[in-house]
């Protein structure tokens, strides 16, 4: 393998280390911000100017613009509809370089999921065993630590550019919106390669899992029959649900989503995330309720659509409620959200990649699938920029207790300085 290098990698690796204490703060600064999604609403302003701030000072060209100024947005096919964008700005910024090199792109999202007590408090960041504790350490304001202090490297050692350097961190990516990136995408913000800092545990990824959530509710006929009316109990009628849901998941196991050249295999899922039955106060319930409702996520592969979802899961159902033991019952059903699984990038950048962490961390120099949704199905569906995945180690992200790996973190920035130097000064695609 030939190793790629950038000039003086020893003067670089000793730089990265002396980062280290100014990497954590940063991050426990960006995890104290907390940038909430609550659809339809979000308050990733603060966020938002905070990065704004930091990378103008490392030379970048900045705009913050918002969404309701981006033509078409809301007419496009891929547009989310139901979300609210007062005071969610776009942040978009651009370094050129010299001319003659490629275009590279950092895309992250400002959103983090509703923060939820554990040991730790979600927004008060803690260091503890070389890990940090935090909303959205992992998911994903540790890739944007890394990907600012790769950044600044730049900016105090001088290292030249050919290929433009550009950043845009994007609204309402949680929560299955991704119309701040499509904003993106409408507005031609491209760049020949795309990486996204995702928590991949330091795994190149070139593709991901799409997936939908539904609320299925069933409604009953609830009360006490004192007069002898024929009850419907609507939680015995989204048993039988549920149980169908059980045999959809285990038959989604037999089908192969990935499978990596060492022979790790991973499948698409469906989680049974939520199901709430009742009109009463626990220990107070003396009458059958009225409706019940489950939450469920639904897991699709790359190149299918959300029709072919639709098709396997949503019919299936469907045709189990028209079974006699569902007679009685009103069945409805709300799409949550949806991340599309987009398709496989194809870009030069996934070798590079591939061979920087076999470089840096000694592991398979391979490619794998992000086992989760994210907003990279935008470039790679609706847009002439290929996205790859590409993100620190970590745990529990959307769940109490987060934290990302510190020393995953440093190797990463070494990564991107690297993947940095390397692709935007080579020769621009074309020539």
């Amino acid at each position: 393998m030939t190793k790629v290098s950038i000039q003086d990698e020893m003067a670089m690796d000793q730089w990265v280390a002396g980062q280290r204490e100014e990497l954590i703060e940063l991050l426990k600064t960006l995890v104290q911000i907390p940038s909430e999604n609550r659809p339809p609403s979000g308050n990733e302003l603060p966020v938002q100017h905070f990065l704004e701030k930091k990378i103008s000072e490392l030379h970048f060209e900045t705009e913050l613009y918002h969404l309701s100024t981006v033509s078409e947005l809301s007419n496009h096919a891929a547009y989310y509809p139901g979300r609210d964008y007062t005071n969610r700005p776009n942040l978009f910024a651009q370094l050129r370089g010299s001319g003659g090199g490629r275009s590279l792109l950092f895309s992250v999202h400002a959103d983090v999921v509703p923060g939820i007590g554990g040991e730790y408090e979600p927004f008060q960041p803690i260091e503890k065993d070389g890990r940090l504790y935090g909303r959205g350490s992992n998911d994903m304001k540790g890739g944007i630590a890394a990907i600012l202090t790769a950044f600044r490297f730049f900016a105090q050692r001088g290292v030249p550019l050919k290929g433009d350097l550009l950043f845009e961190s994007v609204v309402d990516e949680e929560m299955g919106g991704a119309n701040g990136t499509l904003a993106g995408r409408i507005r031609k913000n491209d760049a020949d390669a795309v990486i996204i800092p995702e928590p991949t545990n330091m795994k190149v990824c070139p593709s991901h899992l799409g997936g939908v959530t539904w609320r299925i509710k069933v409604k009953g006929k609830g009360g006490m029959g004192f007069g002898g009316e024929n009850l419907r109990n609507p939680i015995y009628g989204i048993s039988h649900i549920v149980v169908e849901i059980e045999r959809f998941h285990d038959e989604c196991q037999n089908k192969v989503a990935f499978r990596t050249e060492s022979g790790d295999i991973l499948t698409p899922s469906v989680v049974l995330s939520y199901i709430k039955g009742g009109d009463f106060d626990p220990g107070m319930a003396d009458g059958i309720p009225q409706t019940c409702a489950i939450e469920v996520w639904v897991e699709c592969l790359p190149g299918e659509s959300l029709q072919d979802v639709e098709r396997d899961f949503k019919t299936r159902i469907q045709n189990l409620c028209s079974h006699h033991s569902m007679e009685g019952y009103e069945i409805s059903w709300e799409q949550i959200t949806r991340f599309l699984p987009g398709s496989i990038a194809q870009t030069e950048l996934v070798p590079l990649l591939c061979s920087l962490v076999h470089q840096e961390c000694g592991a398979p120099d391979e490619v794998y699938m992000a086992p989760f949704a994210c907003d990279a199905f935008m470039f790679n569906l609706y847009s002439p920029s290929p996205a790859v995945i590409l993100g620190p180690i970590g745990e529990n992200a959307h769940a109490a207790d987060e934290f990302v790996d510190v020393d995953s973190l440093m190797k990463l920035t070494k990564v991107y300085i690297a993947a940095i130097e390397k692709w935007c000064n080579m020769p621009a695609i074309g020539q």
